[in-house]
């Protein structure tokens, strides 16, 4: 077995996923042209050769428009049937993914709560059918500041609890509002004992950073590009011990490194930042979650036990209950060991 096989082997788990930026392509055209988009939205084609060669600049937009192809709940479950298929592939047990509820809310007839059912029909299909768990991180976009109550609220509230929403997330360009803009939507999250997660430093770089920790206070923190370039900062968020979610080709597809093996995932793995991996948009990055490790190892260096710890660490830091946590935890440490040893196995021959 090769380090690739046995990336491919172990259990993962997936904990920055965007629906929007991860849906099956041909289903979404199927679903457009199903709900006539192609007649009702101009330049059309010119979306449709976006999905296919996407421009990273305008990754918050592509994802928006598209997502608004979807306008009944049987399309939302296809999609996230969909997506728990290809998560299977990739040995995925269980996923995280946001979901920016204003991109379909504004389809006549479809609620919050008809929106949590269909996500939730498609997840069961999912884990009927490939024994894929899925909960929902609920987004807002920074581009939509007024939307942060509504947000909390729907993640906060009994429906959600029961729906598998987990977590209130913020996403999108930083650009475009001060993080203070959301600060309340945080702090009504945090009172109702929910999760948070915030992204930041993709776009201003470190000065999108220490805002967040201190303003938002999230549990999880995704990107934060530039944290390797200044200790202080570094050390900041390391004290605050906010795990943060990275994806290699995201910085790739955005121009922050040039090569892979630019990409600082050793130094900052190095400096106790609990550093986890993900594909992100993985439709729109054109990459997987195990191309992501792969890439960790041949492009980073990681060897085998930090490929290993990586993957671990997407278990301990999920927001899976704690019994489901432990007995995922237990699982992939008993299928570790067996594709482990097959492992060494192929590199005593090799050698």
């Amino acid at each position: 077995m090769s380090v690739r096989e046995f990336i491919k082997a172990i259990p993962k788990v997936e904990l920055n996923i965007q629906l929007t930026g991860a849906m099956n392509k041909e289903t979404l055209l199927m679903i457009a042209h199903q709900n006539s988009v192609p007649s009702e939205l101009k330049h059309f084609d010119s979306w449709v050769e976006l999905l296919e060669n996407p421009d990273y600049k305008r990754l918050d937009e592509i994802a928006e428009v598209t997502g608004k192809w979807i306008k009944y709940p049987e399309d939302i479950a296809h999609i996230v049937y969909d997506l728990g298929v290809m998560l299977s592939k990739q040995n995925i047990r269980y996923a995280e993914v946001a979901v920016a509820p204003s991109y379909f809310l504004e389809v006549e007839g479809m609620g919050i709560e008809t929106l949590i059912d269909a996500l939730n029909d498609g997840r069961d299909r999912a884990l009927r059918g490939w024994n894929v768990e899925m909960s929902w991180i609920f987004c807002v976009p920074r581009d939509n500041p007024r939307s942060g109550d509504d947000v909390a609220r729907w993640a906060t509230g009994a429906t959600a609890r029961k729906g598998n929403v987990v977590a209130l997330g913020l996403i999108g360009q930083e650009d475009v509002q001060p993080v203070g803009q959301f600060k309340r939507a945080f702090t009504t999250a945090r009172k109702k004992d929910i999760f948070t997660v915030a992204h930041a430093g993709s776009t201003i770089g470190l000065e999108g950073i220490m805002p967040a920790v201190v303003e938002l206070e999230p549990d999880r923190l995704t990107d934060s590009w530039g944290l390797h370039e200044d200790e202080a900062i570094l050390k900041q968020v390391v004290d605050a011990d906010v795990p943060i979610v990275v994806s290699l080709t995201r910085a790739l597809k955005l121009g922050l490194v040039d090569n892979l093996s630019d990409y600082p995932l050793q130094q900052l793995y190095n400096s106790d930042l609990k550093i986890i991996l993900s594909s992100g948009m993985p439709s729109l990055y054109q990459v997987n979650l195990n191309e992501e490790y792969i890439k960790a190892h041949e492009e980073c260096g990681f060897d085998v036990d930090e490929i290993v710890e990586l993957a671990r660490r997407s278990i301990q830091y999920s927001f899976m209950e704690d019994d489901a946590k432990a007995s995922l935890l237990a699982k992939f440490d008993e299928e570790v060991e067996i594709a482990r040893t097959q492992y060494l196995v192929h590199t005593e021959e090799s050698t």
